[in-house]
């Protein structure tokens, strides 16, 4: 595949393999400068251009020879670099010719540094290999080396929105793979459960039930809550440990000279890769061959003199060096010859530590050692996280449970509302509750109740209160009179509950009281009707007929609705006044109103969610009617989860997964679900919107006018049963169907 700037990398080396020498002219042209921004890091300036030229040579017998690299050249060649360079050092500068490419594609012998073997063995480095070389070619170039969509287009044969599609799934599997290498490493059978919703509990997304359990779990299990604290971390930080944690530390020089950066980045990126490795969520690249080549690139000036210390620390005292880089360190070159290997002593633990042969001694033997430089201490993490079930407004006295935050409870003469703050075991830190009001409503303390400290604002809108007890902070009753009148946000008190870095909040609405029916009023059951204006199997049409009478001053009509409803009026029903806000229309004609139309969406939900009622006035008459409409109704010809034939496939890389439904025209939302043997890659087709849930394996796809199937690709690690099982579940306004499929394991592909 060719770009308006040429062929891609991959069309180039496959040119050479079958001996077209002038397509490794055109690679040579696109990569010799970064060869040579490499080799300046091992060599002094005028030799770096015969280093990177030994490097093509041997990049180029690899190609004629069948290996080398498939598609990416760059990293292939950054290593060759390196590889060549030691091996001169090795052999004394001595010029060995060979055509033996094998010996550069093996990590020379006796190189071994351990923060690169502790990096390799990570959950993250078994992440990555997962990804396919092209997505690791993609985040090379855009995560390590910071390089635009419209730079790598010609390199990956791509046009720039290609590129800027390819990383972004190659950045959501690597990100989705760490997560499952990570908590598969601790998923036993006890823990299994809270693990496996460890993911959504950092993000917020787990229901006030599941969050309740998981945070019991998490007050008795010290091994899941360290993968919690974990998982905040790297939350928030997975992309911005990808570079250093690719590039390591020997690569800081290649990194800046690339991207131009000036010292205080690499000095950022030296800090990024202690925060890694100080909590254990180093990432690597590990296993297969183009891995292994993507990470020796990166860690080339490591193995420089054969010596475990990076480059840049080779001039600095080993008890002084801080915790952090200087603003403006100064750049030390590395030696171009090795130094003799001196092999170390056997020490016993009961003896002093072997002098350094090679440095002179400053003071005299029987002199104490300076003490050592104490370990500074990490940074305690700050980010804030949600927790729900922190914080709980319970119903007021009297009264029934509300739906949900922001359900309209009936209101009495005063409601009376618990507010209720769970904090983790032996807690210490200060816990506090903020509480803000509408105008409607007015500061509802008096003093300070058992357990709190209160403080009212200047604002007369909202106060503070501080618990006396904070490992059990007492439950605190407060008090709101009805509101007469106001908008829902006038009515409406806001809690926001804070101990340490975990916060909640929660809110709920008062409504007004119901307008009390004239003095000694009278039913009558004449005077309003409900019927159906037409039969639709996507809404509900409804007619709201009020009889006529003389004498009459006012005619209104009120409704009230469960929660799986909503208003059904349309703006400016001919004949009425009405008002959404207190859910009443007036008629304008009072002695003969008009039909009032009214349109319900297929509602969900148990019975009271799915009933409204009708109040009629006319005077001093009245009536009242009610219905509970059906809720959709299961329909298994609806969904159908289709495996596209060879021809049809989209892309043979990956498993794609058509979601077609039959039967339907209009609206549609499908649930998607999937095990831990499984990522969801992307959706495609017009028309559908998706958003990913903050459950880690769930998001949801919807269109308002269905006109085409939702194509899904997946990746798929080996297995079967639950963890290899999508499950979609199909609504449409009248109808809901659930289908799953089971996604074959690794070795089944295509």
């Amino acid at each position: 595949m060719e770009t308006p700037e040429g062929p891609s990398d991959a069309e180039l080396i496959a040119r050479v393999r079958a001996g077209d020498l002038e397509a490794y002219g055109d690679l040579f042209g696109r990569h010799h400068h970064a060869a040579e921004r490499m080799a300046r890091q091992l060599v002094p300036a005028g030799d770096a251009d015969d280093l990177a030229g030994d490097a093509f040579a041997k990049v180029l017998d690899a190609l004629r020879n069948g290996g080398g690299p498939d598609i990416s050249f760059r990293a292939y060649l950054l290593t060759t670099v390196r590889r060549v360079h030691v091996d001169r050092i090795r052999s004394g500068r001595k010029v060995q010719t060979t055509d033996d490419i094998a010996a550069y594609e093996r990590e020379p012998q006796g190189f071994d540094d351990p923060t690169v073997t502790g990096f390799e063995s990570g959950a993250a480095a078994k992440a990555f290999a997962s990804l396919p070389e092209r997505w690791q070619a993609v985040l090379w170039h855009t995560e390590v080396e910071g390089e635009k969509p419209a730079a790598i287009a010609p390199l990956l044969g791509l046009t720039a929105n290609g590129v800027s599609a390819l990383a972004y799934r190659a950045r959501e599997g690597l990100r989705q793979a760490y997560l499952q290498q990570h908590l598969a490493d601790v998923a036993s059978d006890r823990c299994r459960w809270t693990t496996e919703r460890l993911g959504a509990y950092v993000r917020g997304g787990l229901t006030k039930r599941e969050n309740h359990n998981v945070r019991e779990h998490l007050d008795d299990c010290a091994k899941c809550t360290a993968v919690y604290l974990e998982l905040v971390e790297v939350n928030s930080a997975l992309p911005a440990l990808l570079a250093p944690a690719l590039l390591g530390t020997a690569g800081l020089g290649y990194l800046a000279a690339a991207s131009g950066a000036k010292v205080g980045f690499v000095g950022f990126l030296v800090t990024g890769w202690r925060k890694a490795t100080e909590n254990s969520t180093r990432t690597a690249v590990g296993g297969g061959a183009v891995v292994v080549v993507a990470v020796a690139a990166v860690l080339a000036a490591i193995a420089l003199t054969g010596n475990e210390t990076p480059p840049a620390a080779i001039d600095q005292p080993p008890t002084q060096q801080p915790s952090q880089p200087p603003p403006n360190p100064p750049t030390v070159n590395p030696p171009s010859v090795k130094p003799p290997t001196v092999k170390p002593p056997v020490v016993s633990p009961t003896q002093p530590p072997p002098v350094d042969p090679t440095t002179a001694p400053t003071t005299a033997p029987t002199t104490e050692p300076p003490a050592p430089t104490p370990t500074p201490t990490p940074p305690v993490p700050t980010t804030p996280i949600l927790d729900e079930g922190l914080l709980t407004i319970s119903a007021p006295q009297g009264g029934g449970a509300p739906a949900g935050p922001g359900a309209q409870v009936e209101a009495v003469a005063s409601a009376q509302w618990l507010i209720t703050i769970k904090v983790p075991a032996n807690n210490t830190k200060p816990v506090t509750i903020g509480i803000k009001y509408g105008s409607s409503l007015r500061w509802p303390l008096s003093g300070n109740p058992a357990g709190w400290t209160c403080a009212k604002a200047a604002d007369g809108k909202s106060g503070t209160c501080t618990a006396t007890n904070r490992r059990s902070p007492s439950t605190m009753p407060v008090t709101f009179t009805s509101p007469t009148a106001g908008t829902a946000a006038d009515r409406t008190f806001t809690v926001s509950a804070k101990t340490g870095r975990l916060y909640d909040d929660d809110s709920q609405t008062l409504a007004t009281p119901p307008t009390p029916p004239p003095a000694e009023p009278k039913l009558d059951e004449n005077l309003l009707k409900l019927t159906t204006r037409k039969t639709d199997p996507d809404r509900y049409f409804r007619t709201i007929t009020v009889a006529p009478g003389t004498g009459r001053t006012s005619v209104t009509v009120k409704l009230a609705y469960g929660a799986s409803l909503s208003w059904p009026i349309a703006a400016n029903p001919a004949g009425w006044k009405c008002s959404q806000s207190s859910k009443t229309c007036t008629a304008l004609t009072p002695a003969r109103p008009a039909p009032l139309y009214a349109e319900f969406d297929i509602p969900e939900g148990g019975a009271p969610a799915r009933t409204y009622t009708v109040l009629a006035t006319a005077g001093l008459l009245y009536d009242t009617d009610s219905e509970t409409l059906a809720g959709p109704r299961s329909d298994e010809s609806l969904l159908h989860i289709l495996t596209p034939n060879p021809g049809q496939d989209p892309n043979p890389l990956v498993y794609n997964r058509f979601l077609k439904l039959s039967g339907t025209s209009g609206r549609v939302t499908l649930e998607i679900s999937w095990g831990r043997n499984l990522s969801l890659l992307s959706t495609f087709d017009r028309g559908w919107t998706c958003s990913r849930s903050t459950d880690i394996r769930r998001a949801t796809c919807s269109t308002e006018n269905y006109r085409k199937h939702l194509d899904t690709e997946w990746a798929a690690w080996p297995g079967s049963g639950p963890s290899n099982t999508i499950t979609v579940t199909a609504i449409t306004p009248s109808r809901r169907d659930t289908d799953t499929n089971l996604i074959p394991p690794a070795k089944s592909r295509r």
